[in-house]
């Protein structure tokens, strides 16, 4: 049976690793078809719950400050491919918002599940760096495409790495990234003991047996999880593609699916509330 063949998955298994493109314009709607067609009883997301938190915390600040930064730019600066990407890096990841809509459409828990030191170290950073004018201006120079067409890239070389032998990554992995891989690892193996099936959501490059960084899968082989990656949704039948697009709209900047604004859930009672119910299974 291929390793991909999503309509084939054993009853038995036990571990599911869906490797994805932070920031896919239809990661939303694929990630939901894929966990609706495996119906785990546990999805992990790669994000630590600090992330998560902090994202939640400072997300309106976050989009208020690129609404000015794009404000300083020339018109239809926000279609630029980079521009696209970092509207995606600064949202709530789609993993995230698609494992709290799985959850609360099945009444299962999902869970974040990673550390925390890189995020600690570069969020507090985005509004000062990442989301000034300057470097705004400056990403305008970089190479201009589609999202789509970036996106479906980044799956054709994951499939390249997971078909063939390892190939050294383009940026070399460093402790940093070993240490965050042996982590999740340790924690997906805890988790699967006591669950009949566990579906874990991050990028695809963790699932790949590279040269200088073996990734999640030699500390999991013998569990034998399923590698899938996220576009495979596209394959299964009656499956309806709903884009994300990252826009202004009004004084917000916010995620649109088919046309309709979604805003991330901020404020401080909003914070409140989501934090609680998505920290809800986190002492289980």
């Amino acid at each position: 049976m291929r390793e991909n063949a999503i309509w084939e998955i054993s009853a038995n298994l036990s571990l599911i690793l869906i490797g994805t493109v932070h920031g896919d314009p239809r990661g939303l709607a694929r990630a939901g078809k894929l966990l609706d067609r495996l119906r785990p009883d546990l999805v992990t997301v790669e994000i630590s719950p600090f992330s998560l938190g902090y994202r939640l915390k400072h997300g309106r600040r976050w989009q208020r400050r690129l609404l000015a930064a794009l404000a300083e730019l020339p018109a239809g600066a926000e279609s630029h491919l980079a521009i696209q990407r970092l509207a995606a890096q600064v949202a709530l990841p789609f993993e995230v918002r698609a494992a709290g809509d799985y959850s609360r459409r099945v009444n299962v828990p999902w869970r974040p599940l990673d550390l925390g030191f890189l995020s600690r170290r570069h969020l507090p950073r985005y509004e000062t760096e990442l989301l000034s004018p300057a470097n705004l201006q400056a990403l305008l120079a970089t190479a201009d495409g589609s999202l789509a067409d970036f996106v479906a890239g980044e799956f054709r070389r994951a499939r390249q790495a997971l078909a063939g032998p390892p190939r050294r990554r383009i940026f070399p992995g460093v402790p940093e990234t070993a240490r965050r891989e042996r982590f999740l690892a340790r924690r997906l193996r805890g988790l699967v003991s006591r669950h009949r099936r566990v579906v874990h959501l991050g990028g695809w490059e963790h699932l790949v047996a590279w040269e200088d960084a073996p990734g999640l899968w030699p500390d999991l082989a013998d569990l034998k999880p399923r590698r899938l990656l996220l576009d495979e949704a596209d394959q299964l039948p009656d499956f309806e593609m709903h884009p994300i697009r990252f826009k202004v709209q009004g004084s917000r900047l916010g995620v649109c699916t088919s046309g309709t604004l979604h805003n991330v859930c901020v404020g401080r009672r909003s914070v409140g509330n989501c934090l609680q119910k998505f920290y809800s299974e986190k002492s289980s």
